[in-house]
């Protein structure tokens, strides 16, 4: 008996080992999924990464060529564009729950923004679908049995810089394309002390970056959306 209880957590301690070769090996595809699979549930239209370059030992990563492409009634090309995300992590706290990143840095974002002939923005229904994500119940956690040991993930800093906000309202004024500074976006603790699961990280920096992005788009791109329409109205309340 005593041998093969030997045995079995010998076996235990080669698949523990296995899977921790497999998920440091792994890691820059881990991320890259997890990015596009849980960013297309919360934003409702396709999230797509072009590369991810983590390394475990320094605790800093780079996520480069993050893409949120428009919702359907929109052209074909890309609401949102973000050159390069980087990450710092707490290297002494991998081993521990939870998991602690000092900081994310987005650079240098992009915004395509476009209105259509109903005042609905590009950005705008983006940021409806992630509202309504956020007001569906967490998806239950697997069962610890189940998935050995689950994560839980506290961002200290999450700073996207200041960008640029391409606004076009060409479909409701002919020639009506104008570009605009997008303000910078902070946010801290994200997780709180106890952290939280990457899914529910995703809402809430998903919500802080497409809410401000949805003001200022609504503030100078669909103000002038708005001004075209009046015009219309009291040129036939004229005639």
């Amino acid at each position: 008996m005593r041998k093969k209880l030997l045995i079995a957590a010998a076996l235990f301690m080669i698949v523990i080992a296995g899977v921790a070769v497999y998920f440091y090996n792994n890691i820059d595809s881990i991320v890259k999924n997890a990015i596009e699979r849980s960013g297309s549930e919360i934003t409702g239209t396709r999230v797509s990464v072009g590369s991810v370059d983590i390394s475990l030992k320094s605790g800093r990563g780079t996520i480069r060529d993050v893409r949120v492409k428009n919702p359907d009634g929109f052209s074909d090309g890309d609401a949102l564009t973000l050159s390069e995300v980087t990450l710092d992590l707490e290297v002494g706290s991998l081993n521990r729950d939870p998991i602690v990143i000092e900081e994310v840095l987005v650079d240098a974002p992009i915004v395509n923004a476009e209105v259509d002939e109903k005042l609905l923005t590009n950005v705008g229904v983006i940021r409806s679908h992630v509202i309504a994500y956020q007001a569906k119940p967490a998806k239950k956690a697997p069962a610890r049995q189940d998935a050995g040991y689950e994560k839980h993930f506290v961002i200290k800093s999450f700073i996207m810089k200041e960008g640029v906000v391409h606004g076009d309202a060409t479909r409701v004024r002919p020639g009506e394309i104008r570009e605009f500074d997008l303000p910078p976006v902070e946010l801290s603790n994200v997780g709180g002390s106890r952290g939280s699961r990457p899914e529910l990280l995703g809402k809430a920096i998903a919500a802080g970056v497409f809410a401000r992005i949805s003001q200022v788009v609504s503030d100078e791109l669909k103000a002038t959306a708005t001004e075209k329409i009046e015009e219309k109205v009291k040129e036939l309340l004229n005639r």
